[in-house]
């Protein structure tokens, strides 16, 4: 395919993305309510505990905030959409045989999405508490309702990205690119690794930052025995195949 054809494609795939995006926005603002009374439900109970309740400290921040809102929600739900047309970009490139992961690749990439943005969820008052806690008695907390639905959004999509990390690995053991012993020989880095992506990715401190790189060292660990266990399955088809031959 020539490279005027690729820019084009590109350029398609980008134009759907973006639109989806915008859709999504459009619906997750005309729900705005309900997804900030969503994402304050963990809250309630911890702010009435401990005396912090949520505050407004701009005259936009109200307004600002629902556009986040709107925006963050909107892209945690077209994620797969947009991760599908990514798919439909790089799938031109690839061989028959490659192709046919076209369907596990989205169901599992987008399953995983969720399942780390659910865990978040579920982790939220726990993280929330945790970090007041180290609010000494003669500081008072105080925090905007701002501040506190783009943490949540946040770091709901950075754990759903997070969680991609066993489907990008299971794609490229499966084209052959990355081995399980490299992927060991290669822990240390990693490790460097998910705490340079939890720093871009959540507020800056060091707790959140460990919340979002544990997990993902422990996805990690978990697609290291996945390649292992594709490269066992490679092997035995490979074995069938020579004792047919003979």
């Amino acid at each position: 395919m020539p490279l005027t054809a690729h820019l084009t494609e590109l350029r398609t795939r980008l134009f759907w993305s973006v639109a989806a995006l915008a859709v999504g926005f459009l619906v997750c603002y005309g729900i705005s309510d309900f997804i900030v009374a969503a994402v304050q439900f963990p809250w309630t109970p911890i702010g009435e505990g401990l005396h912090v309740p949520l505050q407004i400290i701009a005259p936009a921040e109200a307004f600002l905030t629902y556009l986040k809102v709107a925006f963050f929600a909107g892209l945690f739900i077209v994620l797969p959409v947009i991760l599908h047309q990514l798919w439909k970009f790089v799938a031109p490139g690839l061989l028959e045989h490659e192709r046919k992961y076209t369907i596990p690749f989205l169901v599992g990439s987008t399953t995983l999405f969720y399942a780390g943005g659910a865990l978040f969820y579920l982790l939220l008052p726990f993280v929330v508490t945790f970090l007041l806690s180290f609010a000494s008695d003669d500081i008072t907390a105080h925090l905007s309702v701002g501040y506190y639905v783009s943490f949540c959004l946040r770091l709901m999509i950075a754990f759903g990205l997070v969680f991609q990390l066993p489907v990008v690995v299971v794609f490229l053991t499966q084209l052959g690119l990355v081995t399980s012993r490299g992927l060991i020989r290669h822990f240390r880095y990693a490790v460097v690794l998910a705490f340079v992506l939890a720093a871009v990715l959540t507020p800056p401190d060091p707790i959140s930052q460990s919340f979002m790189a544990l997990p993902t060292l422990l996805l990690y660990s978990v697609s290291i025995l996945v390649a292992k266990r594709i490269e066992s399955r490679r092997a035995r088809e490979a074995d069938d195949d020579d004792d047919d031959e003979d």
